[in-house]
């Protein structure tokens, strides 16, 4: 067979690429603190703990007779309206949650970028709202020009990734990468937990494989394996380069407001390299606006649909203002909107693939006794520790927010 024409491949990164987005960049300054061995070990165990989550999901799609029924139809069909209005709404704040990272994120390049060429210090509420014209208003012309430009910086971020790989191994400091303090990792895990997150591309990929069990957990399980492997070398690199403590540490950008373009500042500073700087820039941007376009299109349909707006001239300037003002408004009044954002989004992704999925094959499996095309392992027991690990990212999220959790 052809590689090509090999569905189950083409899946497997297709869920890769799902998880695989700009919360990697908020991944190393979230848990520098904690040392990278600390972080590895919570990385693999969030890894099996969304692992399990999405085969619970799947289980669940599989019972629906709509083959490519989303999380809401799914949600309506086991929990009711009641469910689906759950569902809706945590749905619709993880979108703005996410957007307000990446405006945050690429507004702080863009001023940064502008800064260094004008000479002067351009606020990032400008590198925000630059951003967003630049980027989210591409949407109004559709998928197919979303697409052509979205795979020009797909290139482009390969291409950073990789040479920064080769640039950047030589400057890891073996020392770097031991100590830190595990009491920091509970802030964050639902960072973590959300750079986990493929759970939105399974109705997909039961239509694609066409309902092929076989295959579906196949590319579930290599393409969240694939994140897993590209966020342990991510975690080298950056922690391998940059003291935990001290100036210009890990420690000093977590606390940053602006902590994307303060990384990328950092590691300039450190190796007196502006080649590797730039490729870390670059790579940042593609990571973000490639996020962000993702994100902007999810946004734009789920309004349509769910709004009943329909995209006309007047609809489409609706839709726009509707999208943006929220996440537009909350990056720029938030000084640490990045890793907040991102970190709130991590809350809803336990709402919605972690107590719902948990809730659902328990009422499906237990209650409603419906036929099973395919079950999950460890019954009962494995469900209650889903459904109350998603209560513990909740909690760990509100509490650092709150200031209850140790920070740096």
């Amino acid at each position: 067979m052809k590689i090509t024409r090999n569905k189950t491949l083409g899946s497997t990164f297709l869920v890769a690429g799902t998880s695989i987005g700009a919360g990697m960049l908020a991944l190393p300054i979230s848990t520098g603190s904690c040392g990278f061995y600390y972080s590895a070990a919570l990385f693999i165990g969030c890894f099996l703990f969304m692992l399990a989550s999405v085969f619970l999901l799947l289980e669940v799609n599989l019972w629906s007779h709509k083959i490519s029924a989303n999380l809401i139809t799914l949600a309506k069909e086991r929990l009711g309206i009641v469910g689906q209005v759950v569902a809706w709404t945590a749905f619709l704040l993880l979108l703005y949650a996410v957007s307000s990272a990446y405006l945050s994120g690429g507004g702080s390049l863009l001023a940064e970028v502008f800064s260094a060429g004008l000479g002067m210090q351009i606020p990032t509420s400008f590198g925000v709202l630059l951003f967003m014209v630049i980027f989210g208003f591409l949407v109004v012309f559709g998928t197919k020009t979303v697409d052509v430009i979205n795979r020009i910086l797909i290139v482009g971020l390969i291409v950073a990734f990789f040479l920064l790989l080769i640039f950047t191994t030589p400057h890891i400091q073996a020392s770097n990468l031991k100590g830190g303090n595990p009491v920091y990792l509970m802030a964050a895990v639902p960072i973590i937990i959300l750079s986990f997150t493929s759970h939105l591309i399974v109705p997909s990929l039961r239509t694609y494989l066409v309902g092929d069990i076989g295959k579906l957990k196949k590319a579930l399980f290599f393409g969240s394996l694939i994140p897993l492997i590209c966020y342990l070398v991510w975690e080298v690199i950056i922690l391998g380069i940059l003291p935990t403590s001290g100036p210009n540490s890990l420690d000093v950008i977590a606390k940053h407001p602006h902590a994307v373009s303060s990384l990328t500042h950092a590691l300039n500073l450190i190796l007196q390299k502006p080649m590797i700087a730039l490729l870390f820039g670059l790579f940042s941007f593609f990571a973000l606006v490639t996020s962000f376009f993702g994100v902007t299109l999810s946004l734009y349909d789920f309004l349509s649909d769910g709004m009943h707006i329909k995209k006309t001239p007047l609809g489409k300037c609706l839709l726009l203002l509707i999208m943006f003002l929220p996440p537009v408004l909350f990056a720029l009044f938030f000084e640490t909107a990045f890793v907040l954002a991102i970190g709130y989004a991590g809350v809803f992704v336990a709402v919605l693939y972690g107590l719902m999925p948990s809730i659902m094959v328990w009422k499906g499996r237990y209650i409603e006794k419906l036929e099973e095309k395919f079950t999950v392992p460890f019954g009962k027991p494995l469900l209650v520790v889903i459904f109350i690990g998603s209560l513990a990212v909740i909690f760990f999220q509100i509490a650092a927010t709150n200031h209850l959790l140790p920070t740096p």
